[in-house]
């Protein structure tokens, strides 16, 4: 079978990107994840470097309390972030 040929996608000039709108929406998510961050404790923001680590991205590598726990404090620095983003509309 012959290998399939990819067109290469169109990129935007950087004139054509609207930088300030981009700017503005990137401050907007560093903030909600920085409220999501800091709605953990110190201790839980070392155990999530150290899931992070362990797992080096891939939630396979981790024991199912391993997961469930990383899970968990996800959820709590998601339900931060939902709060704040719901303070910013």
């Amino acid at each position: 079978m012959p290998a399939l040929r990819r067109r290469p996608l169109p990129l935007p000039k950087a004139e054509d990107i609207p930088w300030t709108e981009l700017r503005r929406r990137s401050t907007i998510v560093f903030l909600w994840l920085q409220a999501g961050w800091n709605a953990l404790s110190a201790d839980e923001r070392e155990q999530v470097r150290q899931l992070l680590v362990k797992s080096k991205g891939r939630p396979n590598r981790l024991s199912k309390a391993e997961a469930r726990q990383l899970g968990r404090l996800a959820g709590r620095a998601a339900s931060a972030a939902a709060t704040a983003r719901r303070l910013t509309k």
